[in-house]
């Protein structure tokens, strides 16, 4: 492999880093916000006495979904790891540009941006370790 190879790459996976980052940060805000302003709506509605108790309840019901998805969707930890990943490239890309290291010193940096990217996303946060067990880790 050679440097712009290398550099092809590791624009490739900095590419889909961002896209991942722009996809999870949508689905985590809107989940969250969405669940939030479904909620403040719905106690607003109970107030007015014009309106149908049922558009509370839908709202309410909707606020829920939103809370139960964001959380069961790992939608932050996936926008965070995202994000961390495409950092790591942009920084390895300048680092390509310098000839301080060599081609393999970069490929192995490379590698390990994408394989803890994915120990990030697989991790399961509510029973206290990653699916892809560390030393030390429980």
């Amino acid at each position: 492999m050679d440097k712009a190879t290398l550099k092809e790459e590791t624009i490739k996976w900095r590419n889909s880093f961002y896209k991942g980052q722009r996809g999870w940060s949508v689905a985590h805000h809107i989940s969250v916000y969405g669940a939030i302003l479904c909620s403040v709506l719905a106690g607003a509605l109970l107030q007015i006495s014009a309106v149908p108790v049922g558009w509370a309840a839908v709202l309410t019901s909707c606020a829920a979904a939103l809370s139960s998805i964001a959380a069961a969707g790992g939608f932050q930890r996936k926008w965070r790891s995202n994000r961390l990943s495409r950092s790591k490239a942009d920084g390895l890309l300048l680092d390509i540009e310098t000839d301080e290291a060599t081609i393999s010193t970069f490929a192995s940096q490379l590698k390990e941006i994408i394989a803890e990217h994915d120990r990030e996303v697989v991790k399961d946060e509510s029973k206290g370790f990653s699916l892809n067990r560390e030393k030390g880790n429980a």
